[in-house]
């Protein structure tokens, strides 16, 4: 090899260190940038959780009712719209971190990208699809979080995938202005997120059964809860990564609690368990 060769080669040599520490640096500042985002947005919905905990607690005994917030809704709905107007519900799966209020804006776009309180990170919020009616009227409601890799958000749904989970967290929590719902999950599918696997208007009841059927065919994981054709159902879609596009939808149907408490036992809690369609929003 000749002088000049082997000074290129160096010249190669020193321009490739540089390249690599760059993107090294590079990489440093995005997870740190990453990093405070996810702090400061679990930061916020801590404090909303606080919020609507401290004004929701009993003084007399029985839960606060005002013209928004009917007996047997358990969470201060009045208090949450003075943050959001847009709130529609809250959702916990309990013995996990899913504990978030819902909300549903003008289109899909804003909360992808928005708080609860509005302000922008990449978390987003848990939101209703604004097709859909907020009160849950409708045969198949559909919510959409982001798969967040801090284990936020609906990161936890994804875990339906397997059956043991299933079983540790067979039923959730839906919190409304009107009343509370037993959320007892009965399917679990990889769809892909470009087109409509995940349907929402029926043309009849038998319509409607025979998507039930052909959900709970299609499961990930087997469940013993039996859906009829004059239930209602939601749907929690979040990123799955198996293929382009790829959306795993967890379908639960919707038992006011006042009927279920007692016939539905609600899934373990505890600290030793945290061991243990239309276009879907990007993970």
């Amino acid at each position: 090899m000749t002088r000049t060769e082997k000074s290129n080669l160096h010249r190669i040599l020193h321009l490739l260190m540089i390249l690599c520490a760059a993107g090294i640096l590079v990489s440093a500042i995005v997870l740190l940038f990453n990093n405070r985002e996810y702090a400061a947005g679990d930061a916020a919905y801590r404090q909303i959780r606080r919020q609507t905990q401290q004004s929701s607690a009993p003084t007399t005994g029985k839960p606060a009712v005002g013209k928004k917030q009917k007996e047997g809704a358990s969470i201060d709905f009045l208090s949450l719209e003075k943050i959001n107007p847009d709130v529609v519900a809250w959702l916990v799966a309990e013995g996990t971190a899913l504990d978030y209020p819902v909300v549903q804006g003008k289109d899909n776009d804003f909360y992808l990208g928005n708080l609860f309180t509005g302000k922008p990170n990449k978390m987003g919020s848990i939101f209703m699809d604004y097709r859909n009616s907020g009160d849950f009227s409708d045969k198949n409601t559909i919510i959409y979080g982001h798969n967040m890799k801090n284990g936020s958000m609906f990161s936890t749904i994804t875990k339906y995938k397997n059956q043991g989970y299933y079983n540790l967290h067979p039923t959730m929590l839906l919190h409304t202005p009107s009343g509370d719902f037993v959320v007892e999950l009965f399917a679990g599918i990889i769809v892909d997120g470009s087109y409509g696997a995940v349907q929402t208007n029926f043309k009849d009841d038998h319509d409607f059964q025979n998507y039930i059927d052909s959900l709970e065919k299609k499961s990930s994981f087997k469940s013993n809860t039996g859906v009829n054709a004059d239930d209602r159902i939601i749907t929690l879609c979040t990123c799955s990564y198996e293929f382009k596009n790829a959306r795993y939808a967890l379908f639960g149907k919707l038992t006011p609690i006042q009927k279920s408490l007692t016939q539905y036992p609600m899934a373990p809690s505890g600290d030793e368990l945290l061991r243990s369609p239309p276009v879907p929003p990007r993970g």
